[in-house]
């Protein structure tokens, strides 16, 4: 068995290859090409709720495709795998009617 600190180390590394760098990436470019175009503000704000959906979905993806990590729910000693009780953990927050509909204060403010 690895130590907590490896464990820990090798989540934190797929957390920051899978979510962190990737979208990262897409966001800096993005809002440099929009830059060049003079078109920033409504960009931007495209870009940054598209942005968060896709760090959601990344980041609920390493659940659902490595088996290694576990997400749960606990209490009174019962323990609920997040992956088992959903069709698809990682669209969770992105589909219609999903969490960031229904549970974003943010998304209501700017509508």
């Amino acid at each position: 068995m690895k130590s907590d600190k490896e464990i820990l180390d090798n989540f934190g590394k797929k957390v920051i290859e899978t979510v962190f760098d990737f979208n990262y990436v897409m966001l800096k470019s993005n809002i440099d090409n929009n830059l060049k175009k003079g078109t920033l503000k409504n960009k931007v704000d495209f870009l940054s709720e598209e942005s968060l959906r896709s760090i959601l979905f990344d980041f609920l993806r390493i659940f659902e495709e490595n088996e290694n990590f576990k997400i749960y729910y606990e209490k009174d000693e019962q323990k609920v795998n997040l992956v088992e009780i959903s069709e698809m953990l990682k669209a969770e927050p992105i589909i219609e009617n999903g969490w960031i509909e229904r549970f974003s204060k943010e998304l209501e403010k700017d509508e």
